[in-house]
């Protein structure tokens, strides 16, 4: 989710994986969150990565949130595991992908304050 109060949170990657059935979906999640946790979070610009699986069990979504662009860019330069990666996504059978999209944000709009009846 974009956090509104961080004036840095200016680009969003939308990284799509499509999977035959919820097992890829698994098999990915653990492939791709320890990198992110052990690696990626401490790149700079880096702000959250929000990993989603369809219901139907077809699609992984990462929704990852940067201070801009170029730092998300910049972050895949300097991953020392890159390679390996990307090998390990290739040899899950049944995946599809990454697409990955780019989008820079227009605006974001917060949810009201819930207020207690009196």
């Amino acid at each position: 989710m974009v956090d509104p109060a961080r004036p840095d949170a200016g680009f969003i990657a939308i990284v799509t994986l499509r999977t035959d059935g919820p097992e890829q979906q698994r098999q990915l999640l653990d492939l791709l969150v320890p990198d992110v946790q052990d690696w990626v979070r401490h790149c700079p610009g880096f702000i959250s990565a929000n990993y989603h699986l369809s219901t139907d069990g077809t699609r992984l979504v990462n929704y990852a949130q940067w201070a801009s662009e170029e730092a998300y860019r910049e972050s895949f330069k300097r991953n020392p595991r890159a390679g390996a990666l990307r090998a390990a996504l290739a040899a899950i059978p049944g995946v599809q992908g990454p697409e990955m999209t780019g989008y820079t944000l227009a605006r974001s709009i917060p949810a009201a304050a819930v207020t207690e009846p009196a």
